[in-house]
């Protein structure tokens, strides 16, 4: 790079690797200019982004009478117009050279051909659908499209070989056994169950062991239990958001733990019910730093997030855009109109139904109103056959007497399948963008309850399956743990829990992106009113997006003097603006060693990798 200017230097690009700077850097054109003279007008399309590596140059804007209000000075190390590297738009100010320097630009030709060629550069600017993307495991097959997996591991390995004793220790006591009886036969019958009971046993272990994963990404920290021959699956899931407090702990009472570098970490949220415990974590305080780490990197990039979104909402205010009214809302906006199924409503016994409004309303599994409806349904069909023999074998005389009884049992029958459908039916789970409502009615008006969670307030989601059966007809609980609340909120016998575990972490996802758009929104009014102030009113009168170029620069009022915006900052100002770099994952260090802790200082965003690769944790 000429000039020794750095591009990392850039909030654009300080979490791109050396690789990927090379990358960038090798496509851009040096461009030089004198004095007076003008590197782009005010009208003309802006082609891309403008760094500028010596000299001086000045931003301002033509109003229609003619006359120019400056805007902002631009020096050595900053830039402009990031924004036209993603989007077309014109130029709303003229940037004229007040000292003769030299320029690199990055046309939106190159950046986009540089995105096509480079499925890790896509990636890393949150484009996705390049060539080359890595395939989500199907062990996480619930991966978001923009979370990247940090580490994906399993219990110590000392959690295996500690109940694989009992199995190795059964080939010797049979061979002593087969050693002792008198039969030929019966010796070497033992001598073959020495091998088959113990080997069968320990593949087994070893397949209970492996089943079992922690899996961290950018956004979460997930946890997977299964047991094979209970039938149960468990998945736990806390976000990044929700997390606290991290600690870990040796066992006291384990004398390996010490020898052999496991623990257990604590996972600690807002609330209590919502806490996470891993035990038999290989290197505890590696992990715990990991997770610390990760939980940093969460917090810069989603105020790096941030800081975009206001720059793109303080873009549309210079244009002169009108606000949406309903987009200001943190939450959904309420429609006029009823909701109505849409799909899932055509069947009698649907449990999953989707509205018209996005909400979706489960109902418990199919089998819970098999279950209920069962007697009543036998009570009816027995009822209508001792009618159909009363008429046609019983005598007329007794006939009153068994057609009376008949129709007692079928309204009492019919009465029972009423209620017990109409339980069912109305026990409801909606989940909507802002909500989940758990609705358990009975008939008749007895009973009328109608719980409801702000999905922002759930610090951990559990999906729960147990049992042959719950397995084989893919139905169980979803647990979700509340901030300050006692005890959990419950989907009891739900299909699919696992699709209802993500449906709600999505909603959650989404939730918390309307609410930073509408944070952005609201720091958007108060800076524009800000710059209206000091610009005289000039500024929302940009006819073009792209006037937003400003925020890069160092803003000044038309007299010349240097404004003090704590919100709008330098692109020079690296310190600042630069977030740390994603935690690098975990490497499982030499057995006679103790683990290296990683300088956060120096790791880099790692790549996506497999746990079943042997050098992984």
């Amino acid at each position: 790079m000429q000039e020794n200017f750095r591009l990392e230097s850039l909030p654009l690009f300080a979490n791109l690797s050396q690789r990927q700077l090379d990358t960038i850097s090798r496509a851009l054109e040096r461009r030089a200019f004198h004095a007076g003279e003008d590197i782009f007008v005010q009208g003309a399309a802006a082609d891309g982004m403008i760094i500028l590596l010596s000299g001086e140059a000045v931003l301002f804007r033509t109003d229609p009478d003619g006359g120019q209000s400056p805007l902002a000075t631009i020096s050595a190390g900053q830039s402009v117009n990031q924004e036209c590297l993603f989007t077309e738009a014109t130029q709303s100010a003229t940037m004229r050279a007040s000292q003769a320097g030299a320029a690199l630009a990055l046309t939106r030709s190159n950046f986009a051909r540089l995105l096509e060629e480079h499925a890790d550069l896509s990636s890393a600017f949150g484009m996705g659908g390049g060539r080359g993307t890595a395939k989500i495991s199907p062990q996480f097959a619930e991966q978001r499209e923009d979370e990247e997996i940090l580490i994906q591991t399993h219990r110590h390995w000392w959690s295996f070989l500690r109940t694989a004793w009992l199995p190795l220790l059964l080939i010797p006591a049979m061979w002593v056994a087969a050693y002792l009886v008198g039969t030929q036969a019966l010796a070497l019958a033992l001598l073959g169950l020495s091998l088959l009971l113990p080997g069968i046993a320990l593949i087994y272990f070893y397949l209970e062991w492996r089943n079992d994963s922690v899996i961290v990404t950018d956004q979460r920290i997930i946890r997977v239990n299964r047991t094979i021959l209970a039938m149960v699956r468990q998945v736990t899931q806390v976000g990044l958001e929700s997390v606290h407090e991290i600690n870990f702990e040796f066992p006291s009472s384990d004398p390996f733990a010490r020898l052999f570098r496991y623990g257990t970490v604590i996972v600690k949220t807002a609330g209590a019910q919502g806490n996470l415990e891993l035990d038999f974590m290989p290197n505890p305080e590696q992990f715990q730093k990991l997770i610390i780490e990760d939980r940093q990197y969460f917090e810069s990039r989603q105020a790096q997030r941030h800081h975009k979104i206001v720059r793109a909402e303080l873009q549309r205010w210079m244009a002169g855009e009108a606000d949406d009214d309903a987009s200001l809302s943190p939450n959904s906006a309420a429609d006029d109109e009823p909701p109505r199924p849409v799909r899932g409503a055509n069947g009698y016994l649907s449990s999953r139904i989707e509205m018209s409004n996005g909400d979706i309303v489960y109902r418990k599994h199919l089998s819970v109103w098999a279950q209920h409806t069962l007697l009543p349904i036998i009570v009816i069909i027995a009822s209508i056959a001792s009618l159909v023999l009363s008429v046609a074998l019983v005598s007329p005389d007794l006939r009153i007497v068994t057609m009376t009884i008949g129709f007692v049992a079928l309204l009492i029958g019919c009465l029972a399948y009423y209620w017990m459908d109409w339980d069912w039916r109305n026990d409801l789970y909606i989940i909507s963008d802002d909500t989940i409502t758990l609705v358990h009615k009975r008939p008749f008006f007895l009973q009328s309850l109608r719980d409801q969670i702000l999905v922002e307030r759930i610090d951990n989601v559990e999906s729960l399956t147990r049992g042959i059966f719950a397995a084989l007809m893919k139905y169980g609980d979803v647990r979700m743990s509340l901030v300050g609340a006692d005890e959990p909120k419950m989907f009891h016998r739900v299909s699919n829990p696992q699709a209802i575990q993500q449906e709600i972490s999505r909603r959650q996802h989404k939730k918390a992106e309307r609410r930073a758009k509408y944070d952005a929104m609201q720091q958007r009014q108060i800076l524009g009113e800000y710059l209206d102030s000091v610009n005289g009113g000039s500024v929302i009168q940009s006819p073009d997006p792209a006037g937003a170029q400003m925020l890069d620069a160092e803003p000044i009022d038309p007299a010349g003097t240097a404004i003090d915006a704590g919100a709008i900052r330098s692109a020079s100002n690296s310190d600042r603006n630069r977030p740390p770099r994603l935690p690098r994952k975990m490497i499982q260090p030499p057995p006679a060693s103790r683990p290296a802790m990683t300088n956060p200082a120096s790791v880099r965003r790692p790549q996506r990798f497999r746990a079943d690769e042997p050098d992984q944790v």
